[in-house]
């Protein structure tokens, strides 16, 4: 009896796929180079004796099993049992409802076994009374291995997946080669917990759900949130999906996460020049300073709701205006001023401030419909 652990499902499959693409497939018995003129007959002979007389069966190369060669440096993503079928995309010219594997072969007590030996393998716990073929596998012997002391050398591996997102975008460029709108520098969120420790990510690629990779460059604040560059670019948006895919190796007693992707060349582009929020701050605040204090222009707003009751006609008495004034701005000296609905012969004054962004109160003797919500008013600086 025996332990038997598949793998390298995938990797087989891409390997023949490689073989199939360039024309060149796995070598057969057919293409063995001929024998040496040098070896003897006996020796022949011999090899010959040991596969047929094999305890596990014949030899390998007459039941017709292809010849491949297991190599120690390749890396095998982690099965949790033997794979029945292959997706299109991977079965790489193979019969994709038998796909070939590797297989690690513990038997309990030792067996005889010579290389290139006939494997075949039956399923002990198929009912002996079912009407089934027992069968499950058969393969070449074409590696001595112990299990007990040579595990480590097979590179096992599981693939890792971490998604977090877009939270601010920086300044945009226009790619030279397209002329694409484009971001070098992009800010992450949602995929650190305020507590990492971020110095083990720097370096490491992140990929946009469009496909772009970028690369970790520093922790951005305190709170987990992160700074990338994409050397070619990226037209990511806010609220876009960031993915951190990488290895982790099960024989690793680092535990280190492990990436073979690479960066993209970089594509250069021209900054394009915005106007910052600092500056449009400014500059409303000044325009708004400046209009408050020369009684020659006038300043517009608009009225975004009502405020109180309705009299018995439906009208209101106040209205909530913004846009006449700036938070930094003392509203309770310009009470009493007059305000006009543009377009309209309807007049009302301030009455007071709204709030702390700047909005204000204005009444309206007459009255004023709910309909004119939305509508701009003017302030007259006729002092």
């Amino acid at each position: 009896m025996a332990t038997v652990t598949f793998f390298g499902v995938k990797e087989i499959a891409q390997q023949l796929k490689k073989s199939v693409d360039s024309n060149v497939g796995p070598r057969t018995v057919d293409e063995k180079e001929p024998p040496s003129s040098h070896s003897s007959s006996n020796e022949d002979k011999n090899v010959a004796k040991e596969l047929v007389t094999s305890s596990l069966g014949g030899n390998a190369d007459i039941a017709g099993l292809p010849s491949l060669t297991f190599n120690f440096d390749e890396d095998f993503l982690q099965q949790d049992g033997y794979t029945e079928k292959l997706d299109v995309e991977d079965h790489g010219g193979q019969d994709e409802d038998m796909p070939l594997h590797w297989a690690i072969i513990d038997f309990q007590t030792p067996v005889y076994c010579p290389l290139n030996s006939l494997v075949i393998g039956s399923r002990l716990d198929t009912d002996i009374q079912a009407n089934t073929c027992r069968l499950a596998f058969s393969g070449r012997l074409v590696q001595k291995f112990d299990t007990t002391s040579e595990m480590d050398k097979i590179k096992f591996y599981s693939k890792k997946e971490r998604s977090g997102s877009i939270c601010r975008l920086g300044d945009p460029y226009k790619r030279g080669d397209d002329g694409k709108i484009v971001r070098y520098e992009v800010f992450g969120s949602e995929l650190f917990k305020k507590e990492t420790n971020m110095t083990q990510f720097i370096g490491l690629h992140l990929e946009t759900a469009r496909g772009d990779v970028g690369v970790i460059q520093s922790s951005f604040g305190t709170s987990g949130k992160f700074k990338m560059f994409f050397p070619a670019g990226t037209d990511a948006r806010n609220g876009d999906k960031l993915f951190l895919r990488f290895k982790r190796y099960a024989n690793d007693p680092e535990k280190k996460i492990r990436q073979h992707s690479s960066l993209p060349k970089e594509r250069v582009g021209a900054k394009i020049e915005t106007e910052s929020k600092k500056e449009k701050k400014n500059k409303k605040s000044n325009k708004a300073i400046n209009g408050s204090s020369d009684c020659r222009q006038n300043m517009i707003g608009n009225i975004t709701n009502t405020k109180g009751d309705a009299l018995q006609d439906g009208l209101y008495t106040t209205v909530i205006v913004e846009g006449f004034f700036t938070p930094q701005d003392n509203i309770r000296g310009k009470v009493g001023t007059k305000v006009v609905v543009v377009g309209s012969t309807m007049e009302g004054s301030v009455q007071g401030s709204f709030g702390k962004a700047g909005k204000c109160k204005v009444g309206f003797k007459n009255g004023i419909s709910k309909d004119l919500v939305g509508a701009k008013v003017e302030l007259i600086n006729d002092k």
